[in-house]
């Protein structure tokens, strides 16, 4: 990967790392109290957006610098990644949900309860810690 690509790329990450802390008081946030504030609800709901945006980038990006490919899906783009033996293919059926959960919230927002999506964005946020946590050792802890 050229020198370029690893700065975009470590710049993504960061802000990968920036929208996951942004997400966190949310989730101190007892469901019920979230269910009936629709301002945190829904600023919950578009930094989870912001989460998957920045996550499927990252993805767009190693696997066309490392693999010569792109993505052909949003959800595509998790399993990219694991030929390049950054996730495995168990993890990439999971996190690779999100991207529908996300698809939901901006294309089809009707078809998911306000629960359904408080419950999958506690969900996948678990999920994104381990993927960030995997980015971090494998692209930017090593060049510190």
């Amino acid at each position: 990967m050229n020198i370029d690509a690893q700065n975009i790329l470590r710049n993504k990450i960061l802000l990968l790392q920036k929208y996951l802390k942004m997400l966190k008081p949310y989730l101190a946030i007892k469901d019920d109290e979230l269910l009936h504030n629709n301002d945190k609800r829904l600023a919950m709901e578009r930094v989870f957006q912001l989460v998957v945006d920045e996550s499927i980038d990252i993805n767009g990006i190693l696997a066309y610098q490392l693999g010569g490919t792109i993505p052909d899906s949003l959800k595509s783009s998790f399993f990219e990644i694991v030929p390049l033996d950054i996730i495995d293919h168990n993890f990439a059926l999971q996190i690779a949900e999100s991207a529908k959960i996300r698809n939901q919230l901006t294309h089809d927002y009707e078809k998911l309860t306000d629960s359904e999506i408080v419950a999958s964005i506690r969900k996948f946020h678990v999920m994104y810690l381990i993927y960030e946590k995997i980015l971090v050792d494998k692209f930017v802890a090593p060049s510190c």
